[in-house]
């Protein structure tokens, strides 16, 4: 395992994060940039490239011995199970890149023992950074949670399923104020890690890369990220890289309430 003390990590990451920063975003703003597609039909672009390469470069010089999982590089076949891994979405929201919304970001996470532990997330058009140890929360909820009158619900901007919407009518005809938040990337738990948001039910799929970053910066900042069942999200312990359905909340207490209701609309 890591030997470093992982406070002593996060500085480095955060650096190298606002370091991509300036090349990303020449990338971003060039009217001539365009995107190819992969195999599976999703949008990559030079940004990912860049970021990918850089951030791979970092952690092969600073971390050898730890392998690196990468969404632009990834393959199942052959790949072998660690206990520790990085895992990184050098560009996460890929289409929101595409379409000029800003709202994409990096996200870099170290996992141990199928656990997200360390979280680093940067939003380079906002020019943001998100950091974050799971096991070292930097608030604790209080043990009273009261609910709000208004339930502050972040969904996806590119992202919506029929579940979604069943979901969000299901509230509704329960007498629940909503106000929904439209996020792209992982932008959606930095929205509740400053507790500008409530919850973000994601009935779609995702990837482990989509997540981990943030799982490890929501639950640092006293929040929590659930699968439907009430229990935390694992890692490299499927035969794909896939989520389940999940809950993230700014606070642990809600988390367990909402999985009661995903489990119903589900």
């Amino acid at each position: 395992m890591l030997s470093q003390n992982l406070e002593s990590i996060i500085p480095q990451l955060e650096d190298l994060t606002r370091s991509l920063f300036p090349e990303i975003l020449k990338i971003y703003r060039n009217p001539k940039s365009k995107a190819n597609h992969k195999k599976d039909g999703s949008p990559v672009t030079a940004a990912d490239m860049y970021a990918h390469k850089a951030i791979i470069k970092f952690l092969a010089k600073n971390f050898s011995d730890i392998p690196v999982v990468s969404e632009e590089s990834f393959a199942q076949k052959g790949y072998k199970p660690a206990k520790e891994f990085w895992i990184i979405d050098p560009i996460d929201g890929t289409k929101e890149f595409v379409n000029k919304s800003d709202e994409f970001t990096t996200n870099i996470a170290l996992i141990q023992n199928g656990k997200s532990v360390l979280g680093v997330v940067g939003a380079p058009a906002f020019d943001s950074v998100w950091s974050g140890i799971a096991g070292q929360p930097r608030k604790a909820n209080k043990k009273n949670f009261k609910p709000r009158k208004i339930l502050r619900v972040v969904t996806s901007k590119s992202h919506r399923t029929v579940i979604d919407t069943a979901f969000l009518s299901y509230l509704d005809k329960r007498g629940k104020r909503l106000k929904i938040i439209t996020k792209g990337s992982s932008l959606k738990i930095c929205t509740l890690a400053e507790k500008k948001g409530d919850i973000y039910p994601r009935f779609g799929p995702t990837s482990e890369w989509d997540i981990a970053a943030g799982e490890a910066i929501i639950r640092y900042a006293g929040g929590e990220v659930l699968n439907i069942n009430g229990e935390r999200l694992t890692y490299n312990d499927k035969e794909n890289f896939l989520n389940p359905f999940f809950i993230a909340s700014s606070n642990k207490i809600l988390a367990k309430k909402v999985t009661t209701i995903m489990r119903k609309i589900s």
